[in-house]
Protein backbone atom coordinates (compact mmCIF):
# COMPACT_ATOMS: atom_id res chain seq x y z
CA UNK A 1 0.00 0.00 0.00
CA UNK A 2 1.29 3.45 -0.94
CA UNK A 3 -0.08 6.57 0.76
CA UNK A 4 0.33 10.20 -0.32
CA UNK A 5 -0.90 13.11 1.82
CA UNK A 6 -2.59 15.93 -0.09
CA UNK A 7 -4.42 19.16 0.69
CA UNK A 8 -8.16 18.93 0.14
CA UNK A 9 -10.55 21.86 -0.12
CA UNK A 10 -14.15 21.30 0.93
CA UNK A 11 -16.84 23.27 -0.89
CA UNK A 12 -20.58 23.32 -0.31
CA UNK A 13 -22.79 23.47 -3.41
CA UNK A 14 -26.48 23.27 -4.20
CA UNK A 15 -27.63 19.69 -4.70
CA UNK A 16 -29.21 20.15 -8.11
CA UNK A 17 -28.39 19.19 -11.70
CA UNK A 18 -25.41 21.09 -13.05
CA UNK A 19 -24.00 22.37 -9.74
CA UNK A 20 -21.01 20.03 -9.67
CA UNK A 21 -20.38 20.51 -13.39
CA UNK A 22 -20.48 24.27 -12.92
CA UNK A 23 -17.99 24.16 -10.06
CA UNK A 24 -15.62 21.90 -11.98
CA UNK A 25 -15.91 24.09 -15.11
CA UNK A 26 -15.08 27.16 -13.01
CA UNK A 27 -12.03 25.40 -11.59
CA UNK A 28 -10.95 24.31 -15.08
CA UNK A 29 -11.41 27.82 -16.50
CA UNK A 30 -8.99 29.05 -13.81
CA UNK A 31 -6.53 26.42 -15.11
CA UNK A 32 -6.56 24.49 -11.83
CA UNK A 33 -5.54 20.89 -12.50
CA UNK A 34 -7.21 18.36 -10.20
CA UNK A 35 -5.78 15.08 -9.04
CA UNK A 36 -9.07 13.97 -7.49
CA UNK A 37 -12.47 15.00 -6.22
CA UNK A 38 -15.36 13.38 -4.41
CA UNK A 39 -18.89 14.78 -4.19
CA UNK A 40 -21.85 13.77 -2.05
CA UNK A 41 -25.37 14.88 -1.31
CA UNK A 42 -25.44 16.33 2.20
CA UNK A 43 -29.24 16.54 2.46
CA UNK A 44 -31.40 19.61 2.67
CA UNK A 45 -30.65 20.57 -0.92
CA UNK A 46 -26.90 20.87 -0.26
CA UNK A 47 -23.93 18.90 -1.52
CA UNK A 48 -20.31 18.60 -0.35
CA UNK A 49 -17.39 18.52 -2.76
CA UNK A 50 -13.86 17.56 -1.70
CA UNK A 51 -11.28 18.82 -4.21
CA UNK A 52 -7.63 17.77 -4.34
CA UNK A 53 -5.76 20.10 -6.72
CA UNK A 54 -2.24 19.42 -7.93
CA UNK A 55 -1.47 23.01 -6.89
CA UNK A 56 -3.46 23.74 -3.69
CA UNK A 57 -2.59 27.46 -3.80
CA UNK A 58 -4.07 27.76 -7.29
CA UNK A 59 -7.26 26.19 -5.97
CA UNK A 60 -7.40 28.66 -3.08
CA UNK A 61 -6.82 31.59 -5.44
CA UNK A 62 -9.56 30.34 -7.78
CA UNK A 63 -12.00 30.03 -4.88
CA UNK A 64 -11.15 33.48 -3.54
CA UNK A 65 -11.51 35.10 -6.96
CA UNK A 66 -14.88 33.37 -7.47
CA UNK A 67 -16.15 34.18 -3.97
CA UNK A 68 -16.35 30.49 -3.09
CA UNK A 69 -15.86 29.59 0.55
CA UNK A 70 -13.52 26.65 1.06
CA UNK A 71 -12.66 24.74 4.18
CA UNK A 72 -9.26 23.01 4.30
CA UNK A 73 -8.98 19.33 5.14
CA UNK A 74 -6.32 16.65 4.96
CA UNK A 75 -6.58 14.09 2.21
CA UNK A 76 -4.80 10.87 1.49
CA UNK A 77 -4.53 9.00 -1.76
CA UNK A 78 -4.09 5.33 -0.94
CA UNK A 79 -3.04 2.93 -3.68
CA UNK A 80 -2.47 -0.77 -3.76
CA UNK A 81 -3.20 -4.12 -5.30
CA UNK A 82 -6.89 -4.91 -5.42
CA UNK A 83 -8.00 -7.71 -3.15
CA UNK A 84 -10.99 -8.49 -0.98
CA UNK A 85 -10.92 -6.21 2.07
CA UNK A 86 -8.29 -3.80 0.70
CA UNK A 87 -10.22 -0.69 1.77
CA UNK A 88 -11.01 -2.07 5.23
CA UNK A 89 -7.36 -2.99 5.72
CA UNK A 90 -6.22 0.48 4.63
CA UNK A 91 -8.66 2.25 6.96
CA UNK A 92 -7.88 0.10 10.01
CA UNK A 93 -4.96 2.35 10.96
CA UNK A 94 -7.25 5.39 11.23
CA UNK A 95 -9.83 3.46 13.23
CA UNK A 96 -7.15 2.19 15.61
CA UNK A 97 -6.11 5.75 16.53
CA UNK A 98 -9.67 7.10 16.68
CA UNK A 99 -9.60 9.29 13.57
CA UNK A 100 -12.89 9.76 11.77
CA UNK A 101 -12.94 10.02 8.00
CA UNK A 102 -15.24 12.76 6.73
CA UNK A 103 -15.29 11.61 3.10
CA UNK A 104 -13.97 8.88 0.91
CA UNK A 105 -14.12 7.47 -2.56
CA UNK A 106 -12.45 4.51 -4.20
CA UNK A 107 -12.21 2.67 -7.48
CA UNK A 108 -10.43 -0.29 -9.02
CA UNK A 109 -8.76 -0.28 -12.40
CA UNK A 110 -6.45 -2.89 -13.91
CA UNK A 111 -6.10 -4.79 -10.65
CA UNK A 112 -5.14 -1.74 -8.60
CA UNK A 113 -7.29 0.24 -6.20
CA UNK A 114 -7.05 3.95 -5.54
CA UNK A 115 -8.87 5.51 -2.65
CA UNK A 116 -9.30 9.09 -1.48
CA UNK A 117 -9.72 9.46 2.27
CA UNK A 118 -10.47 12.89 3.76
CA UNK A 119 -10.09 13.74 7.46
CA UNK A 120 -10.48 16.95 9.42
CA UNK A 121 -7.46 19.24 8.98
CA UNK A 122 -6.73 19.03 12.72
CA UNK A 123 -6.28 15.25 12.37
CA UNK A 124 -4.00 15.48 9.33
CA UNK A 125 -0.63 14.87 10.99
CA UNK A 126 -1.92 12.04 13.19
CA UNK A 127 -3.62 10.43 10.19
CA UNK A 128 -0.42 10.74 8.15
CA UNK A 129 1.52 9.01 10.90
CA UNK A 130 -1.09 6.26 11.24
CA UNK A 131 -1.25 5.64 7.50
CA UNK A 132 2.50 5.90 6.98
CA UNK A 133 2.26 8.85 4.58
Amino acid sequence: MAVKKITVHCVEIEDKPGSLQGLLAQVASANVDLQCFAAFSAGGGRGQVYIGAKDPQACETCAKDAGIEVTPAAGFIVRGEDKVGAAAESLRALANVGINGIAGSAMVCNGQYQMLVVVDAADGDAAAAALGA
